[in-house]
């Protein structure tokens, strides 16, 4: 029987393997619970992790399994609030379920890039994935998943077509038209929108926006169309202090000065406060914005914002605990998840000045 080399490396399972006198794979069974190994292997086997100081590598158990018990994370932009709580609780939950997370930042550059990250996140063959679908990124590396593997969306959009998927919908239309509603309701005679990338879509906050507006009959302005850069929002908010009218859009309405804006994300919204400001415009005695998600910083702001409050947390967690559902029963019908966002007035909106 083979000596521990003490001080060289970790024990590796060829070592087990070895000092059990049985085939890797006999090792790999063994580590999974198969049934399928003699009592006297099972002994040695036993014997020789012991001996060693082995620990288990769940590569090593995914030698006789069809996929490893992981979960991978797809997202564009890991950086951001909601990307980041929403890993948190996949993260979460996974560990209360034995599951290590893999977190891939997909490189959208390109199809050939995005589905470079795809493929190299599915070489570790995880048992499910979770696409954090805000942009059009993450949409198209859905549709590049294998159909076998269990997935979760999570997006304020619905998604069609495609196998074995479950979905988390944070009711981004409700709470953009909830949002829209609140400023209108202060006395603003239409609201101005600044969208985040991958703002589009029925479903979507910018869909919610453009809704509540139609449904009171009120000009909807063009998009303004922003990065996910706070500087890039800061200045679109020194053009708006400079725009006397809110833009008539493909409906028209009358030129007006621009009193409200809706911000795609709480971030957003902080830049366009500070454009505005830079120019002497006042928040909210003059323009009322008010932003998305609820930002640990929304609060502190000044002024705080006006949002509405998505408990991402919660997203990732429901989203992990139906794909280990899916995973232990791939025949389930599609899950559709919705969890409804919360209004939040603080002090960045106002009736408008008269």
């Amino acid at each position: 029987m083979m000596e521990r080399k003490q001080g060289k490396r970790a024990p590796v399972i060829k070592d087990v393997a070895a000092l059990a006198e049985v085939s890797v794979s006999t090792v790999s069974r063994y580590l999974n619970d198969s049934p399928k190994i003699s009592d006297d292997a099972r002994a040695r086997i036993a014997h020789a992790i012991a001996l060693l100081g082995y620990r288990p590598s769940r590569v090593a158990r995914g030698l006789v399994t069809s996929a490893m018990k992981s979960i991978a994370v797809l997202s564009s932009n890991t950086t951001l609030y909601g990307s980041a709580m929403t890993i948190q609780g996949v993260e979460d939950e996974a560990r209360a379920h034995g599951y290590p997370v893999t977190i891939a930042k997909l490189n959208g550059g390109s199809t050939e890039a995005l589905r470079a990250s795809v493929d190299m996140v599915m070489d570790f063959n995880p048992g499910g994935v979770v696409v954090l679908n805000y942009d059009a990124a993450a949409h198209e590396a859905l549709g590049m998943l294998p159909d076998a593997v269990a997935k979760v969306a999570i997006a304020g959009d619905r998604v069609e077509g495609v196998a074995r998927l479950d979905q988390i919908d944070l009711c981004e239309n409700r709470a953009g038209r909830e949002l829209t509603a609140y400023l209108l309701g202060l006395g603003h005679t239409t609201v101005a929108h600044v969208t985040i990338p991958g703002g589009g879509g029925g479903y979507s906050r910018t869909a919610g926006w453009e809704d509540a507006l139609r449904a009171a009959g009120r000009p909807i302005p063009d998009v303004l169309h922003c990065t996910w850069d706070p500087k890039d929002a800061r200045a679109i908010g020194r053009k708006l202090a400079h725009d006397d009218a809110a833009r008539g859009g493909e409906h028209g309405g009358d030129a007006r000065r621009t009193t409200a804006v809706f911000a795609g994300n709480d971030e957003i919204a902080m830049g366009v406060i500070r454009g505005l400001e830079d120019e002497g415009v006042r928040v909210p005695e003059d323009v009322s914005v008010v932003g998305f998600d609820d930002h640990p910083l929304a609060d502190v702001w000044s002024p705080a914002i006006t949002t509405c409050r998505q408990d991402f947390a919660a997203a990732g967690r429901r989203a992990a605990a139906l794909l280990i559902e899916r995973v232990g029963a791939p025949d389930l019908p599609p899950r559709f998840v919705e969890l409804p966002g919360e209004l939040v007035v603080r002090d960045s909106a106002a009736a408008p000045r008269a």
